[in-house]
């Protein structure tokens, strides 16, 4: 009897968690549910009234009825529940709540770069969360807790960033723990590339495909790869290093002590460290793409390198993968198209799959809020994920 009684309330939670996450895609009618789902209107109507009933579904009328009722599809109530987004970088740091559809209640931009220790930069961070609860009035019982975005290489089980370069104040730090401690709020960490590819599958041109690859090119290069519309994350976490592919076994050795990483030839400062060698007024990405639209053939050429590196790193991950396209974010999304145009065409040309089927490459369009939303990503696909039993968020994030 146990046992059914448990082989019950699984499946009950099942149920839950496909009806949930079929309607945070997309408004629906309860018919259309059934069908999607397989199950009967009976069973859908029981557990659509129970999400009604705990705030996290509603019914919007739309339309015109000829007689009787108006037709009603069902929606997230987006303001049931929220998350804080805490997205850390070597550039700053930003912090927000976001709500259960990826709208953004509060942004602030918190400056810790006079800061020289982790307990003290936490204490700030902990400080301007309740600020940005007392700001917006939200009950602190809708707060699902508190997301944390950081470079890698990190353990997200354990809640450590371990040693990034140039993140030397972070180093080793059992950061899910001490906010925790500070804030009283459930925390998840994750790599910033992880948290971006959540947040495209979610908000972006991730939500047409159950596989890809988001590749984020800025100060490093990091890929979160989405399989089966789940995060891969290998074995111990640290699946995705798409950075220390080697393009070049001979090549430039790499902070992680490999030769010939695709970061030490394509990341936007190896980039312009070579073209410093050639041409000293050029300090940025911007200004490189700007030249080659204008025609200047050495900045021209710069992109065309670029692209062929990319595209090396790009083809090896399809190749092993067999994903269903590849979004690409980070700097180079500034006047992309003369680059994307370039990678295309080299992955294409390269692929195993060629001439049998075109790899799809897209630009990400998701907005600058993305930072915050993508971080808040990690409890909020949690809470789906979960049926939308709040409870158990908060279970999952303290183990």
């Amino acid at each position: 009897m146990k046992n059914a009684a448990r082989n019950s309330q699984y499946m009950k939670m099942s149920n839950r968690r496909r009806i949930l996450n079929i309607i945070r895609k997309q408004k629906i009618f309860r018919a259309e549910l059934a069908r999607q789902t397989g199950l009967t209107r009976a069973a859908v109507t029981n557990i659509i009234d129970e999400l009604k009933q705990e705030g996290i579904v509603i019914e919007r009328e739309i339309g015109e009825a000829d007689y009787g009722r108006k037709p009603v599809m069902l929606d997230i109530n987006e303001d049931r529940y929220y998350a804080f987004g805490l997205y850390l970088s070597r550039a700053g740091c930003s912090l927000g709540i976001v709500n259960l559809k990826g709208g953004v209640v509060i942004r602030k931009q918190i400056d810790i770069s006079h800061i020289s220790s982790a307990d003290d930069a936490l204490t700030i961070i902990a400080a301007e969360t309740e600020s940005c609860i007392a700001e917006t009035g939200i009950d602190r019982d809708r707060i699902l807790g508190v997301g944390i975005s950081a470079p890698g290489p990190l353990d997200s089980a354990a809640g450590i960033i371990l040693d990034p370069p140039n993140f030397d104040i972070w180093k080793g730090i059992k950061i899910s723990e001490r906010l925790r401690e500070k804030t009283n709020m459930k925390v998840s960490l994750e790599n910033n590339s992880s948290a971006l590819a959540l947040a495209e599958k979610d908000y972006g041109i991730g939500k047409d495909f159950g596989s890809f690859m988001l590749m984020v090119v800025d100060t490093g290069i990091g890929a979160g790869i989405i399989i089966d519309d789940k995060l891969y994350k290998g074995v111990g976490g640290f699946g995705g290093e798409v950075g220390h592919i080697s393009i070049d076994i001979n090549g430039r050795r790499c902070n992680c002590g490999n030769k010939g990483c695709l970061e030490t030839y394509a990341s936007i400062p190896a980039v312009l460290k070579d073209v410093s060698r050639v041409c000293k007024n050029i300090s940025t990405w911007e200004a490189v793409v700007d030249r080659a639209i204008d025609g200047d053939p050495f900045c021209k050429s710069v992109i065309e390198r670029e692209s062929a590196y990319l595209a090396a790193g790009i083809v090896n991950v399809l190749n092993l993968l067999e994903l269903e396209a590849v979004v690409l974010t980070g700097y180079i999304r500034y006047k992309p198209e003369i680059l994307i145009a370039n990678i295309r065409d080299i992955v294409n040309a390269a692929s195993i799959t060629r001439g049998i089927r075109d790899k799809k490459i897209y630009i990400s369009s998701l907005p600058e809020d993305i930072d915050i939303v993508s971080a808040a990503s990690l409890i909020i696909n949690e809470f789906y994920s979960l049926g939308g039993a709040k409870n158990e968020v908060e279970q999952r994030c303290q183990e």
